[in-house]
């Protein structure tokens, strides 16, 4: 238990109420800049990224799986960061931030757009991928926020243990390969989504670690 509360004190309960106040207003503040997303996406498009080399990239259901387990990956890791690594949370919300600002803006003054193909099969993975169509708009592509934000928190496991963050980076390549091989994403897209992503998370993680120690007590 000695193990455990030393963990906990490098999580927000560690911390002094200012710190405290200013992790959770970091977290609500990236929630927030998720949520523009629906209303930027939409048409008409400005750019249509399609290369060679997605027109051979055959579309494999399994990758839907990890594909729609983006939510619980960057969920899970937010929650366990805000208990257990403030600083971190701390960072990796100032990163969501940045890569939501900068995704909003191409989205806004360059559209692009994926276009899909006609999923007729009746087994399990197909029927997946008609859903994740269903339930999202061709657009809003470049730079694709799957590989962005899925990059962005394995970098921060990373930080907190390489052990667990190469384990979160294999997941995080599964989850940005997974965006071509269901043709959610067209193969720049994810490329500038790691891009983006692991620019921000250096330059948030520098941020958070000027900040020095908020510790309760220090």
């Amino acid at each position: 238990m000695r193990w455990l509360r030393e963990q906990l004190g490098h999580g927000i309960l560690g911390e002094r109420p200012t710190a405290a106040v200013a992790t959770l207003v970091l977290g609500a503040l990236a929630i927030a800049a998720s949520l523009p997303y629906d209303a930027l996406n939409h048409g008409p498009n400005v750019i249509f990224l399609r290369t060679p080399l997605d027109d051979v990239i055959p579309i494999v259901g399994p990758f839907v799986v990890p594909y729609v387990s983006l939510r619980p990956f960057i969920y899970t890791s937010a929650a366990l960061f805000l208990v257990f690594r403030a600083r971190i949370y701390r960072s990796a919300a100032l990163a969501m931030i940045v890569t939501f600002a900068v995704s909003y803006a191409c989205y806004v003054f360059l559209q692009s757009y994926m276009e899909r193909p006609q999923i007729t099969g009746d087994d399990v993975f197909s029927r997946m991928i008609r859903d994740v169509y269903a339930g999202d708009e061709p657009y809003n592509d470049f730079p694709s926020l799957h590989a962005s934000l899925s990059t962005l928190f394995a970098i921060h496991w990373w930080r907190v243990d390489r052990r667990v963050g190469a384990v979160a980076g294999i997941w995080a390549a599964l989850i940005a390969v997974s965006t071509v091989f269901v043709k959610q994403h067209y193969v720049p897209d994810v490329v500038a989504g790691v891009a983006l992503a692991t620019a921000a998370s250096l330059v948030a993680l520098r941020i958070c670690a000027a900040q020095g120690g908020v510790r309760r007590g220090t």
